[in-house]
């Protein structure tokens, strides 16, 4: 039997998958375009549906372009935009998708830059907050929509909702969480302190183990 390999990225605004065979060769490739929403002034969000949706056509692309059997595919690679703030409820739902485009926390981040926070952060994690970043929008959920902030199970990033919604999987990578801010860099793990810095001291559950880059995370349940 034939083996391929699949990618897919989901970017800010489209989502592509790629088709290779075990040589390289590329087979097929599809993309959509995603819609972004703005409900409010410098609220920048997708419908996670939408968002799976949208990857489960691009998959189906491929796999008919290709006219492979979806079996023959023997690994998965998923990537994603960094930053923003993907969240399921507790039951596991998709709650909430804001994209790194946001600027709702401008505001936290002057706050922020006037009480030193960044010096903390920069201490822990080699970075100073800005407002997209994954730990300033769920500070901004907590203060100003503490009903949608109760409801978080989880927070993900872009490419960690989609393998979830591929797997079931509740984990991310030290890619994506070193480069939101969340990450202990010299142990490659959550900190306590560093999450205090931010004021999300009692965010811990919240977050996801994390694994290494290359490792894998799950297998396709759906």
């Amino acid at each position: 039997m034939a083996s391929y390999i699949l990618g897919l990225d989901a970017g800010n605004t489209v989502i592509k998958a790629i088709l290779f065979d075990l040589s390289g060769r590329e087979l097929a490739f599809a993309a959509r375009d995603g819609r972004s929403s703005m409900p409010k002034p410098g609220h920048v969000e997708r419908d996670l549906d939408e968002l799976w949706r949208n990857s489960v056509s691009v998959i189906g692309q491929c796999i008919a372009e290709a006219g492979i059997d979806a079996g023959e595919i023997v690994a998965i690679g998923c990537a994603g935009h960094g930053n923003g703030l993907y969240a399921l409820d507790r039951a596991g739902a998709p709650l909430i998708g804001i994209q790194s485009l946001d600027t709702r926390a401008v505001d936290i981040v002057a706050e922020w830059a006037e009480q030193n926070v960044g010096d903390r952060t920069y201490a822990h994690c080699l970075q100073r907050p800005w407002a997209a970043q994954t730990p300033t929008l769920l500070a901004w959920l907590k203060r100003f929509s503490p009903a949608l902030f109760a409801s978080i199970g989880t927070v993900f990033l872009c490419k960690d909702f989609v393998v979830n919604r591929l797997t079931g999987a509740r984990s991310s990578d030290t890619s994506d969480m070193s480069g939101c801010g969340l990450l202990q860099m010299q142990d490659r793990r959550y900190e306590p302190d560093l999450l205090a810095a931010y004021g999300l001291g009692d965010c811990m559950d919240l977050l996801p183990p994390v694994l290494e880059s290359a490792d894998i995370a799950g297998h396709v349940s759906a």
